[in-house]
């Protein structure tokens, strides 16, 4: 099967990524590699976060270029704000907040919205 299954599937979340291709409720977005590599470590993060019942912990730039890029070596953490500023243009502007001094996360009301559409 092509798709990564996880509850999240059936939450209305699917993730494919073989074409880089989020599914959010009755939306999908097409994205970049790097793109789709941030926004999974993202959704990983919120997700296992919310099935402790915490909050969606931020995730710093540092964090966020190992996850998606494989190492923090040989990039900037601006890489991370560039792509991050073009997952909001994508996605919306609410779906991944900016944490001050800390990072980034994935803004579950800005989801549940997106269900609600």
């Amino acid at each position: 099967m092509r798709y990564r299954q996880s509850h999240s599937e059936k939450q209305g979340i699917r993730l494919d990524p073989a074409l880089c291709t989020v599914h959010l409720f009755k939306h999908d977005y097409h994205l970049t590699q790097q793109e789709y590599l941030l926004f999974d470590q993202l959704l990983r993060s919120a997700l296992s976060a919310r099935d402790t019942g915490a909050p969606a912990p931020a995730l710093s730039r540092d964090e966020l270029l190992c996850g998606a890029w494989g190492s923090a070596v040989g990039y900037e953490t601006r890489t991370v704000d560039v792509h991050v500023q073009r997952l909001r243009a994508k996605m919306g502007a609410d779906v991944i907040t900016t944490v001050y001094r800390k990072g980034y996360r994935i803004n579950p009301e800005a989801l549940y919205r997106m269900a609600a559409r």
